[in-house]
């Protein structure tokens, strides 16, 4: 006579929900990390740089460095949101990956633009559309490296540090602006943090991968690009 075998169950259905509750949170951020990385290595970063910057702007938005005491509040840089893009911009200047006068006009355009719009909130902080840094940043770094493939890290140095001074220095540097964030109460004014790290962050990373793709397209109905090295 056949037999039916019945198997035990190895988990409860409470258990694979739990386990695909981490599972996936787990695969979404692996895969971002994934793309970051490749997005850092595309600016001219080696392996273990683009590692580090990655894991550094990450674990570095924890941590606000205290720079000037401005009453109660405290005026500070944020390591992940400020410093480490501020280094990598550095880095792709020194090492020519970039142009430093190319670079410097990017900065100042999406510096510009970053101000117009954005707006100082009081007890939230500085807000900006979410869409305007990663346009502008890579619409300068095509239009200065002609479609080239230096338009990827110019698209960065002016998305991130143009972001950084438009929205924070600019708006820091104004008494009015000032007063009403810092408020009544001790509070950290952090350059590059809380939520601007968000926008910090997010516009490198699609300033990059605008500026990667829509030069590949113009490459590529261009033909070979005689500029690379610009």
């Amino acid at each position: 006579m056949s037999t039916i075998a019945i198997l035990p169950v190895l988990f409860s259905p409470e258990q694979i929900l739990v386990a695909l509750a981490v599972l996936i949170p787990t695969l979404v951020i692996f895969n971002l990390l994934l793309i970051t990385e490749g997005i850092f290595e595309s600016i001219g970063l080696r392996f273990y740089q683009a590692v580090l910057a990655t894991a550094g702007a990450l674990l570095g938005s924890l941590i606000d460095i205290p720079l000037v005491p401005v009453g109660e509040a405290v005026i500070a840089v944020n390591l992940g949101g400020a410093v480490i893009p501020l280094f990598v911009t550095v880095g792709m200047v020194g090492r020519g990956r970039v142009s430093r006068i190319k670079a410097l006009i990017a900065v100042a355009a999406v510096s510009l633009v970053a101000y117009v719009f954005a707006t100082p909130v009081p007890g939230l902080g500085i807000t900006i559309p979410f869409y305007v840094a990663p346009l502008t940043g890579a619409a300068a770094g095509l239009l200065l490296a002609r479609g080239c493939r230096a338009a990827p890290g110019l698209a960065y140095a002016g998305g991130t540090m143009g972001t950084l001074i438009g929205a924070d220095i600019l708006n820091l540097a104004n008494p009015e602006v000032l007063a009403a964030l810092a408020g009544d109460g001790a509070t950290v004014l952090s350059i590059g943090g809380a939520g601007i790290f968000d926008g910090i962050f997010v516009t490198g990373v699609l300033a990059v991968l605008l500026a990667m793709y829509a030069g590949r397209g113009l490459r590529e109905k261009r033909g070979v690009c005689l500029e690379e090295k610009e």
